[in-house]
């Protein structure tokens, strides 16, 4: 007769009927097909971009650097091979092309594609690129005299998503079975044991009211709470805050966000704050300094790592040899087999050693940081965290913020919904959309009880911070006194005038004939003459005493902020130590960032209205809301007001006197 198996205990309030099954099945099986649509279209838009076109013109359109010479070869601490490589006679590389972080595949003149090995981007200058890779290279590099680097697919996403879409919709207990109810809205969440206010020490006195009452709130959900963070409002504090307490009270925390930059910015918060951290992920991928934080420096670190060395290194030999062996015809099939033997009882001393290191580094530190596709390493995914912190959650799709959740005791979300929101090829919108974030999903289903906004910002100037708050905060937003009327006349060596004593200011160069144009090669938009208008603004802003480094230049099209930076930066190298430069860049690029003065050019003008993506409100909404202490809006009112929130934006303007034609 069959082992009667027990039975698994489940809470009363976890059971749920037949119905919710039905609806529970039906949400994830959707994800699952949205996930592998978005793939597809991914998969597609790669094939377009990058493998149909002419290697010269997949290096124009900034895909890849083609006729490389391989300068040098060396290691990091944590064992990446570095290959360094730039032009024949040191010609510069080109400014907009392969960057920081990006997936690459090295290959040479003639190779097959199926020789091509997979890097990262680890560092890049104007002159020199260098990728690092992990895995054994192959014989043939070093060997050659131009190599080429051509931007590369990154599947390990879709694949973590799919996993975790699969697992949260099939659990039938525990935790993560509970927190996919809540978000469904089959079930409510719970509160702990009350946090007496009173006796709680906090480390950051400087908190105001609401910022407290969201860490005591968090402290005792049992289950889930969000922070909603509108700009400036110090939703990194709160969390920073979080963090601490936890760790005070012995208990672990995995901090997640859907992006490096993120992460690193957490990470440093925390190392400023005097708190031990291990930032998970590819370090060249990581900011240079915050690299000997990561996983990989740390195991380096430790005494058990020189074995591990040794290790590799004989790994190493042993392939070598049987390369030897095999060139001379000497090999039989009892040498190969044993070798093979030998090189994964190594492998296997590894990944034992490996281990060992791993539970080593989690008794010096309980925080892990790592974005959301890192968080499905199974070192992470080998425990389970007392809180899961999701940052930055309404850029995150639903299947991407299931990979931490599943590791979670209770679960904390940050964001706001009401800015950036995740990166989707997918035309969909709604509910029922990859842009209907879980973090939207828990907002809309969530008593008032266990979800705060924060409400102070201590970033903007009032009037800058005015249209935002109208907009998209139901006029709730309040400045804070040190920043209220705050100028840019206010700042040391800044001379005070018109210029400098304008908070906010909306450019209308409507009627002038500045004509928008498409870039060659890319559906990008750029309008030269209105480029030419900002990098004017930008140079009286100068001249008035104002620092480049405290100016920021946005454009929403990638293409007027290559028109930008050779108009204001020309063949400056930005790599020159203690050279001060603006920042040219995206909108997404400044989210989470923020300078003293802002310029924004919105580069349409057209006769038919047509605003491309400009109509995407909580994008410029992040645009709007970078500036401390001036604003300086330039576009088209003719075109733009075809859309009703610049309508309103322009009647604010003129509202504050910030009106100006151009």
């Amino acid at each position: 007769m069959a082992k009667r198996k027990s039975a698994v205990r489940v809470r009363d309030e976890d059971r749920y009927s037949i119905n919710d099954e039905e609806i529970i099945t039906r949400h994830f099986a959707n994800l699952i097909r949205l996930l592998k649509e978005e793939e597809a279209a991914e998969e597609k838009r790669f094939q377009t971009d990058i493998l149909d076109r002419k290697p010269e013109d997949r290096e124009k359109g900034g895909k890849a650097l083609l006729w490389l010479e391989l300068y040098s070869q060396h290691y990091t601490p944590a064992g990446q091979k570095l290959l360094s490589f730039g032009y024949s006679g040191g010609r510069w590389l080109p400014r907009y092309s392969l960057d920081v972080g990006d997936v690459v595949a090295l290959s040479a003149p003639g190779l097959a594609r199926e020789d091509r090995c997979r890097g990262t981007v680890y560092e890049k200058n104007r002159k020199e690129i260098v990728a690092a890779f992990q895995a054994r290279l192959p014989a043939w590099v070093g060997r050659e005299n131009t190599y080429h680097l051509n931007k590369e697919e990154n599947k390990t996403t879709y694949e973590r998503m799919q996993e975790a879409v699969r697992d949260a919709g099939h659990a039938r207990h525990g935790q993560v079975a509970r927190l996919r109810n809540i978000s469904l809205g089959l079930k409510k969440p719970d509160f702990g044991d009350p946090v007496d206010a009173k006796r709680l020490s906090f480390f950051d006195t400087r908190l105001n009211d609401s910022q407290k009452k969201a860490v005591i709130s968090a402290m005792e959900a049992k289950d889930v709470f969000l922070i909603h963070g509108p700009p400036g409002t110090g939703k990194t504090s709160v969390l920073l805050e979080m963090i601490r307490q936890a760790r005070h009270a012995g208990q672990s925390v995995l901090v997640s966000a859907p992006s490096n930059a993120a992460c690193d910015h957490l990470v440093n918060s925390l190392i400023e704050a005097g708190e031990p951290v291990t930032r998970f992920g590819n370090p060249a991928r990581i900011t240079e300094r915050l690299r000997k934080h990561t996983f990989s420096y740390k195991l380096v670190e430790n005494s058990l790592a020189r074995q591990i060395e040794k290790n590799e290194t004989e790994i190493e030999r042993l392939f070598k040899q049987n390369d030897r062996r095999r060139e001379r015809g000497a090999n039989s099939w009892d040498d190969e087999k044993a070798l093979r033997e030998q090189i994964h009882a190594l492998r296997d001393d590894n990944r034992a050693l490996k281990s060992e290191i791993f539970h080593q580094v989690w008794k010096e530190s309980d925080v892990v940081v790592a974005t959301h596709t890192v968080s499905g390493d199974p070192l992470i995914t080998s425990r389970t965290f007392d809180w899961v912190i999701l940052d930055e959650a309404g850029q995150a799709t639903e299947p991407a913020s299931w990979i931490p959740m599943r590791r979670a005791g209770k679960v904390i979300m940050a964001g706001d919904h009401c800015q950036l929101p995740p990166t989707v090829i997918s035309p969909k919108t709604g509910r029922e959309s990859l842009c209907y974030t879980l973090f939207e999903r828990f907002h809309d289903v969530l008593q008032a009880s266990f979800k705060i906004r924060l409400e102070v910002q201590y970033r903007m100037h009032e009037t800058i911070m005015g249209f935002s708050s109208r907009e998209f905060y139901e006029k709730k937003l309040t400045a804070h006194a040190q920043n209220r009327g705050h100028l840019l006349a206010d700042l040391k060596g800044v001379q005070a005038g018109e210029e400098t004593k304008t908070p906010f200011v909306f450019l209308d160069t409507a009627g002038l004939g500045f004509e928008e144009k498409e870039e060659e090669g890319t559906s990008s938009r750029f309008n030269e003459e209105e480029a030419r208008l900002v990098a004017r603004l930008y140079a009286d802003l100068v001249k008035a005493g104002v620092r480049p480094s405290q100016i920021g230049i946005i454009s929403p099209y990638k293409a007027q902020v290559k028109c930008l930076h050779q108009l204001i930066l020309g063949n400056i190298s930005e790599d020159v130590e203690g050279q001060e430069i603006p920042e040219i860049d995206s909108v997404d690029a400044f989210q989470g960032r923020e300078k003293e003065a802002i310029l924004v050019a919105l580069v349409r003008s057209n006769l038919k209205g047509d605003i491309g993506f400009l109509s995407d409100t909580r994008r410029m909404n992040v645009a709007l809301t970078r500036a401390k202490r001036q604003l300086i809006v330039v576009g088209d009112s003719a075109t733009i007001s075809i859309l009703p929130f610049y309508k309103d934006f322009i009647r604010y303007a003129e509202t504050v006197q910030a009106y100006r034609s151009a």
